[in-house]
Formats: C-alpha cells, sequence, structure tokens
C-alpha cells in the first residue's frame, strides 16, 4: 500500500487495516474503499476507484456538511 501511495503522489491520509476492525466497522468488504466521515461523525461509503472529479464532489458535500 505505501508503494502505492509513494507512486501516485496520494497526500491525504491513508490507513492500513491489517486486522479489518476498521473495514469491518464501516462494512468495506474489499479495496479500493472511500469512508468519507463527516465533521458529526455521519458517514458516505464508496466502494471502488474513484475519478478525479468524483472524488472532488464527495469532498464539496463533505464541506458543505
Amino acid at each position: 500500500m505505501n508503494n502505492f501511495v509513494t507512486k501516485h503522489g496520494i497526500s491525504f491520509p491513508n490507513i492500513s487495516d491489517n486486522s479489518g476492525r476498521i473495514f469491518a466497522k464501516f462494512g468495506v468488504p474489499t479495496q479500493p474503499a472511500w469512508v468519507f466521515i463527516t465533521q458529526n461523525g455521519d458517514t458516505t461509503i464508496h466502494l471502488g476507484a474513484l475519478n478525479q472529479v468524483s472524488l472532488e464532489v464527495e469532498l464539496q458535500q463533505l464541506n458543505e456538511s
């Protein structure tokens, strides 16, 4: 995972969940997956890859909440 993050210049926080505990908490069965968490703790889960436009939409929605 670290090699992927470095190779693609990803600058936002990423986690490694070797135990699967965090994945289970959010119902994430596979990778790639995205869990967007608002300041009040609401979550939106997206399974699969996101292109730049889709990621920007999700981040904008977080900023509005």
